[in-house]
């Protein structure tokens, strides 16, 4: 293994620890490649928090669209994502239309209220970590019906998680309709105005139609070889049983707090089910 994708690992390992994780499940062959797909995402996902105005964001999302399409191949290849990310899409044949999908739903990180209803919600985590996970499943040999809904509840778990950060770099990453039926507005939310018991029930309310949604997605049967790819809906079921026990309170530190689950997905991985 090159000491570039040693280094795509590592930063893994530190920044998104339960892909990385998930990625050790699968053949040592596989894992490197899995390594390049979850840093294009890491990549994406740092671009809201690092940029001041839209307008930069929007520019950063542009390029990785026209590395995508080959039209930035020469700056791609002394890039340390994106050089490996196009050996990639061309050695495994990834269809580039997924990847557009990631971005395209990226281009939301960058409103301060990005989702209407939970309609917009739930496809936002689709487009993202829905067509991450589908992706993931197809450097590992086969696709999985399963993968675009899994991948949308891990997504979904780790926006209500991420609440008290993403309020804090005013970005409000919950359904505006939720918030109504509750008696909030998001700029109140914002604002750090809102009525706290209010917001924790309705983190409540959405996490346990998260959960409902993660359990239906789990009883579609998996193939054994795309596991590693969806072991994070294993990590985000515990999560979401964490937010109950704290009654979706997700400003307690123990909601965010990383759980280390190395039996837990071990035993998924042996037994083949998720």
């Amino acid at each position: 293994m090159s000491d570039q994708l040693a280094a795509l690992g590592e930063k893994l390992r530190r920044d998104d620890h339960d892909r990385y994780v998930g990625s050790m499940f699968a053949p040592p062959e596989s894992r490197s490649s899995l390594w390049v797909l979850y840093a294009f995402n890491l990549e994406l996902s740092r671009i809201r928090p690092q940029v001041r105005e839209p307008l930069a964001g929007m520019i950063r999302l542009q390029w990785w669209r026209d590395v995508i399409e080959g039209t930035r191949e020469g700056e791609a290849s002394r890039h340390p994502v994106a050089g490996p990310l196009l050996c990639l899409i061309r050695d495994r044949q990834l269809p580039l239309t997924e990847f557009q999908r990631v971005i395209e739903a990226r281009g939301k990180d960058l409103d301060a209220i990005p989702f209407a209803d939970r309609q917009s919600w739930l496809e936002y985590g689709r487009d993202s970590a829905g067509a991450l996970a589908g992706l993931a499943c197809r450097i590992l040999g086969q696709e999985s019906a399963a993968a675009e809904e899994l991948g949308a509840c891990w997504a979904l778990t780790g926006l209500l998680r991420s609440l008290p950060f993403h309020v804090a770099q005013n970005w409000l990453a919950l359904p505006r309709d939720a918030l109504l039926d509750a008696g909030l507005d998001a700029e109140t939310v914002l604002a750090a105005q809102a009525d706290k018991a209010r917001l924790v029930g309705v983190v409540k309310i959405l996490a346990e139609e998260t959960r409902h949604r993660l359990n239906q997605a789990r009883r579609v049967r998996v193939a054994r070889a795309v596991l590693p790819a969806l072991l994070p809906a294993v990590s985000a079921g515990a999560y979401l049983n964490r937010i109950k026990a704290l009654g979706g309170d997700v400003f307690d530190s123990r909601s965010f707090r990383p759980r280390p689950m190395p039996v837990r997905l071990a035993w998924a991985s042996l037994r083949g089910r998720l």
